[in-house]
């Protein structure tokens, strides 16, 4: 497949420039159409470099030029600038530091060519004529050419002057060293032999527009083929290759993600669909052996007076057990049908006494509205809300609390304990075969049947409380 891609890329790229001259005669061609035009303004180089040493453009010579001195002296010639008194330093790197420290200690005039011999430069950063003129400020007309760019006035933006006071250190940098073309401030500066030509940008973008190139600036941590001062060249893509390229490639990935969504969604649905199997086998399969328990149990039954009065409370139980294994059974393949019809209803004459049945075993304590005559499904009610009590009892924090209120025809069950759950875990904790400390499958079992039984099951908190609502006075209920 990655053959046949660049077959393509290579076929198309080949058709879009089979016409077209490669980048660097396109340069020379701009180069030509913008020499053969009119620039805002033209300088010649050598001019510009006697007029404007380097020294004298350097961002870098305003800062202290320690490094170019030895230390020692440089903290005795400081002294002697505070006290204008010796002893001097005798190093000869310090002369020219020394000799203008004296004269404007004494009030000594210094010749126009002491400004050139000494470098320009102050060891503190800065030009000497510039510190010169804070004691001699009459010598400005005379000394003005010797101060850093930017010690100087702010000059008009159409100026030589102007234009250098506005470049960046980068753009001082390649003006430096003479580049054969570079971006300052929106100017294209191009040179030619010894001077530079300045385009303004409609001027350079009509250009490199009508032979399809760019450019952008030089970042050193990119990789650049073809650069000039602080340019990087490119070609104009105008076969939309690339664009098309990456579309592809997008709806590629969006196809395979919904894909592979899908095969989850399936993959899922068949996990589910073979552990219902299994659970229907399990039910199928205890029918017998529960069935087999009953008999025996009615055997005892028959025979009850012949029993030892010591086994009277074993046989209770036993009967007790065979009769809710009964009605597990009978109840899970209601709960296990295909159609997922809604759950059949019994009719419990008092439900507060039946809630207080339910809940004898554990210690909670109720809040039971009025109490009414209600229709419900028995079993998967009374072990929808034994599962939350149990939950809360082993899993949350006391104490727990079962209110019960009737609204719009519905029976609202709440089931609060102190735990911190809240709605932002019920999307966890609901999701079946995936426990939250024992929560999982029971929670699953409990919003099913609920479901089937034409209510609904929502988790709020903290404090952690679930809330049950099944209709229990229409025909929604009934199966």
């Amino acid at each position: 497949m990655k053959k046949y891609v660049l077959l393509i890329s290579l076929l198309f790229s080949g058709v879009s420039h089979a016409s077209v001259e490669n980048l660097p005669d396109r340069l020379d061609a701009v180069r030509s159409e913008l020499l053969n035009s009119e620039p805002l303004a033209t300088y010649d180089f050598r001019q510009l470099q006697s007029r404007f040493p380097n020294p004298l453009l350097l961002p870098s010579s305003l800062l202290p030029q320690s490094a170019s001195y030895p230390l020692k002296s440089l903290k005795r010639l400081y002294s002697n600038a505070v006290s204008c008194k010796g002893p001097w330093p005798v190093s000869p790197l310090v002369t020219h530091p020394v000799v203008f420290t004296r004269a404007i200690c004494n009030n000594t005039v210094l010749p126009k060519g002491w400004f050139v011999r000494s470098g320009y430069i102050h060891p503190g950063g800065g030009s000497y004529a510039f510190r010169y003129l804070e004691k001699h400020p009459s010598s400005s007309d005379v000394l003005n050419g010797y101060l850093h760019i930017q010690e100087r006035e702010l000059a008009p933006t159409n100026t030589i002057l102007g234009r250098l006071q506005r470049m960046s250190s980068e753009e001082i940098q390649v003006y430096i060293v003479g580049a054969e073309a570079f971006i300052s401030n929106g100017e294209l500066w191009i040179r030619n032999g010894n001077e530079y030509r300045v385009y303004d940008q409609p001027t350079w973008a009509f250009a490199i527009n009508k032979f399809d190139i760019n450019f952008t600036r030089l970042n050193q941590t990119d990789f650049c083929l073809v650069k000039s001062g602080n340019i990087c060249w490119q070609e104009e893509d105008t076969s939309h290759l690339t664009f098309y390229l990456l579309v592809g490639l997008l709806v590629a990935n969006v196809a395979l993600l919904i894909g592979w969504g899908a095969y989850r969604f399936r993959i899922r649905r068949r996990a589910m669909q073979e552990r219902m199997l299994v659970l229907q086998i399990l039910t199928h399969e205890l029918r017998t052996p529960i069935a087999s328990l009953g008999m025996t149990v009615e055997g005892f039954r028959r025979n009850f007076d012949a029993l030892p009065e010591s086994l009277y409370d074993e046989f209770r139980r036993l009967t007790e057990d065979s009769r809710r294994l009964r009605q597990l059974a009978e109840a899970s393949k209601d709960y296990l049908q295909a159609n997922q019809q809604e759950l059949s209803v019994q009719h419990v004459e008092s439900f507060n006494e039946w809630i207080e049945y339910l809940s004898e075993s554990y210690d909670v304590s109720l809040q039971l509205s009025e109490d009414r005559a209600v229709n419900v499904n028995i079993y998967w009610l009374g072990t929808c809300i034994d599962n939350l009590l149990s939950n809360a009892q082993k899993y949350g924090a006391a104490p727990i609390t079962l209110t019960s209120s009737f609204k719009d025809g519905k029976l609202v069950v709440r089931v609060e304990d102190k735990g911190q759950l809240g709605a932002k875990d019920w999307a966890r904790l609901r999701k079946p075969f995936v426990s939250e400390k024992g929560l999982g499958l029971g929670l699953t079992i409990v919003e099913s049947m609920i479901r089937r039984m034409g209510g609904r099951m929502k988790l709020v908190g903290p404090p952690t409380t679930f809330i049950l609502e099944i209709p229990c006075e229409s025909n929604s209920a009934s199966g």
